[in-house]
């Protein structure tokens, strides 16, 4: 049922937010499977759902390039139990290509079962896995072998993730790069002009991939849906040439994905464009006739005013327009899969606010990058990083890999206030509540240890449970409703 709704509070004054909450029981947080109606996140029951989280590296399969600190932070129940106290829904589970078909043809079970664990323990806290094919510069056997040397005006190149080293075509093309950007290395666009062009078949590997991984989780609702290739490197093609070739990508893999989810319900196909929008905030994009599928949602990074090349253009709030106009073309869904990467905790808090404040604006959701990222991750080896924690959710002291814990200036707007799940059409979210009409199981979060004095109107059954970090709304939508923080 189509309905106005809503808008719920913004954030309540949190109570020591950056300390480790403590574990706590699952709470009742309802998680249908989730599809795509009218252009909106829905779930099956005909909720308007919100998806907001974090990214979660640690089971990438990352280079190690010759240092020894570990590349990924380990995984286990406690990371999502920690992300349940911040309110979160969702969490952008990293895979890599390599782990998951080390030889030709191979599907690592062992790999396979890391997933597995992930989504149950983020499942056991309500929250929904998103599974994200990750790469960064194609992948690990692109880094420049020790003591070789780099062209005039070029720099030595880091492996990173993503492919594995027998899908790695790179016809002998250097692997350095200009000023340290690891997409500028010939070897990169190369590499990915040959998955592309299928040369050896391998972009087929992947495909099949995919639909290995797709049908092993084609009757799970808690997964949200299918994430099918990270930032994609633009080839060596002109723009509208490399959005055609990606195009033909994105058709092909869902095609695949499809095929091995027959008799089940089909779950989002999360397509991006390249990585150049990551870098400057727009891109051309695939032709809209590739993207024909029911469920597709559009997933650029919106990372304006922190890592974009200008600072200045796009702001946070076009870079928010130009993606919802680049969406519309498919009349798809946006969610913004990575987002982030601010420097300063404490000036730059205010920035994390503002991109709240959008999500609200435009009745969306995100994934922060990220949740814990290693000592030994490339990021911290290719900016010299590795002797100082990361600016990241949850910081480690490196080179010890000692937890310092969260980051209170992040993830105090992170646990702001929001309706995870409402019945009806979102029509808007404000400061001061929500209100729509629609019938059925309305779910709220609203962080902090103080108890909110909510003012309520036509719900029925009302509760307030207190959990980890905050406090679970639930209620019954009959006809006009409203929640406010008084």
């Amino acid at each position: 049922m189509r309905g106005r709704v809503l808008a719920v509070a913004a954030a309540l004054v949190c109570a020591g937010i950056g300390a480790q909450p403590a574990a706590a029981e699952p709470v009742g947080w309802t998680l249908p499977q989730l599809t795509v109606s009218h252009g909106t996140i829905t779930d099956v029951t005909g909720r308007t759902v919100l998806l907001r989280g974090a990214n979660v590296n640690q089971l990438n399969d990352y280079a190690q390039n010759d240092q020894p600190l570990p590349t990924t932070a380990p995984l286990d129940h406690t990371d999502f139990e920690q992300m349940a106290a911040l309110g979160f829904n969702v969490v952008r589970l990293n895979l890599a290509w390599s782990a998951l078909e080390p030889t030709p043809g191979a599907f690592d079970q062992a790999y396979l079962a890391r997933i597995r664990t992930a989504v149950q323990d983020a499942k056991a806290n309500g929250i929904y896995t998103v599974l994200d094919m990750h790469q960064d510069a194609w992948g690990k056997a692109v880094g420049t072998p020790k003591g070789q040397g780099c062209p005039i005006f070029m720099k030595p190149g880091i492996g990173w993730d993503g492919a594995p080293a027998w899908a790695t075509l790179t016809d002998g093309w250097t692997t350095c790069n200009f000023g340290g950007v690891r997409e500028t290395a010939p070897a990169v666009a190369r590499s990915f002009q040959n998955f592309y062009d299928d040369t050896q078949g391998i972009q087929g590997h992947l495909v099949n991939t995919w639909a290995k991984l797709a049908a092993e989780f084609k009757d799970e609702p808690a997964i949200a849906g299918y994430d099918l290739l990270n930032e994609p490197n633009p080839g060596l093609r002109d723009p509208f040439s490399a959005a055609d070739q990606l195009g033909r990508y994105y058709q092909r893999v869902i095609a695949a994905i499809r095929q091995a989810e027959r008799g089940s319900l089909p779950h989002l196909a999360i397509f991006e464009p390249s990585a150049i929008w990551s870098a400057i905030g727009i891109d051309a994009t695939p032709p809209a006739h590739y993207i024909t599928d029911p469920l597709a949602v559009f997933s650029p990074h919106l990372y304006s005013e922190s890592i974009n090349i200008v600072n200045a253009f796009p702001n946070i709030e076009q870079g928010f327009k130009i993606g919802l106009d680049a969406a519309a073309k498919y009349n798809a869904p946006l969610w913004s899969g990575e987002w982030g990467w601010f420097g300063d905790p404490g000036s730059d808090a205010a920035k994390v606010d503002r991109f709240v404040d959008q999500l609200n604006a435009h009745r969306m959701g995100g994934a922060w990058w990220s949740w814990t990222q290693a000592c030994g991750d490339p990021h911290a080896v290719r900016d010299g990083n590795t002797a100082k924690p990361q600016g990241n959710l949850n910081r480690i002291s490196c080179p010890s890999g000692v937890s310092l814990g969260q980051v209170a200036g992040f993830a105090r707007p992170l646990a702001r206030a929001f309706p995870r799940a409402v019945p009806g059409t979102l029509d808007t979210v404000t400061a001061t509540g929500f209100s729509g009409t629609g019938s059925g199981r309305v779910e709220a979060w609203y962080p902090g240890t103080v108890r909110p004095n909510l003012q309520s109107t036509n719900i029925s059954d009302v509760t307030l449970t207190q959990v980890a970090g905050g406090w679970q709304l639930t209620g019954a939508a009959v006809g006009s409703y409203s929640v406010k923080q008084s």
